[in-house]
């Protein structure tokens, strides 16, 4: 017996997140639209149109929303997480994404790859230019703003 609890997602939602990891956003987002439709409680329906209406069509307070229902709805569904931190990261708010991204991989998901996949995409923090002093330190701030625009690491 596995320890896994694996959701049943439709068929056609399965094409649509195939479609937009492949990068077919336009192509997804017809899919989801289509079956938010006929599943107004659907929330991975939800949380996939939420994010890209923010993501492509620039409706990013709307996006938003939507995401950020998709997970009150079903806080169980990693995919809605991974979404959400879409939609912070296109913000610009990477705080928000990697809590909402750590929110989705507290949970037992067979989509844990696509998580980890997004996660290494946002980027890591440098380590500050003299570690004896904190991060906040003026000098660190000035000799970190300095060394990034020399293109130095």
């Amino acid at each position: 017996m596995a320890d896994l609890e694996i959701h049943d997602i439709p068929q056609q939602l399965k094409a649509g997140i195939k479609l937009v990891e492949h990068g077919a956003l336009d192509k997804g987002r017809g899919h989801f639209e289509a079956y938010l439709q006929n599943h107004p409680d659907s929330a991975l329906a939800l949380s996939y149109v939420g994010m890209l209406r923010a993501v492509k069509a620039g409706m990013a307070a709307e996006g938003l929303d939507m995401c950020r229902e998709a997970t009150r709805l079903d806080p169980g569904q990693a995919l809605c997480f991974l979404n959400l931190s879409r939609v912070y990261l296109t913000l610009g708010d990477r705080y928000q994404c990697v809590r909402a991204l750590h929110k989705g991989l507290k949970l037992r998901s067979p989509y844990r790859d696509y998580l980890m996949g997004f996660y290494g995409t946002i980027g890591r923090r440098r380590n500050p230019p003299l570690r004896f002093l904190s991060r906040n330190h003026p000098i660190n701030n000035l000799l970190g703003k300095l060394s990034w625009k020399l293109g130095l690491k």
